[in-house]
């Protein structure tokens, strides 16, 4: 394992992280004056589980590297964009809260979990062919 194997790893699993304690805090959806969820509440806990899956896939990549692991991250990440609105309903008016700071907060986590994944994923098949041309 070299140095970009373990940055990229450690990338991936600190946004996992991020996306899992802030779906938890600064990112939840909206909660109602009297204290009932809203119709957008299992996005906290999708995008929880998403954020632990993908920093569990992180941890496994340093166990055994290999391509599979940015794929299912990468396919981690894809799902993590798709959740809020897609996947699950989030709240029709765009005042609310999860479509001012939760949709945007998962929108930019699956982003970049994705970039890290991808260039990981190329970085592996770069050093696989290099490794079989050799």
């Amino acid at each position: 394992m070299n140095k970009k194997d373990i940055a990229f790893g450690s990338a991936a699993a600190f946004l996992g992280i991020v996306l899992a304690v802030g779906a938890q805090t600064f990112a939840h959806p909206c909660v109602h004056a009297d204290g009932s969820a809203a119709v957008c509440a299992p996005v906290k806990i999708w995008l929880t589980v998403m954020g632990g899956v993908i920093t569990a896939l992180a941890g496994v990549s340093f166990l055994r590297p290999h391509w599979v692991s940015p794929c299912l991250t990468a396919a981690a990440a894809i799902l993590v964009i798709l959740i809020p609105g897609c996947i699950v309903p989030v709240c029709r008016a765009d005042t609310m809260r999860c479509r001012l700071v939760t949709c945007p907060t998962a929108l930019v986590s699956g982003v970049l979990i994705l970039a890290v994944s991808l260039w990981r994923l190329a970085l592996t098949l770069n050093a696989k062919k290099r490794r079989a041309g050799s």
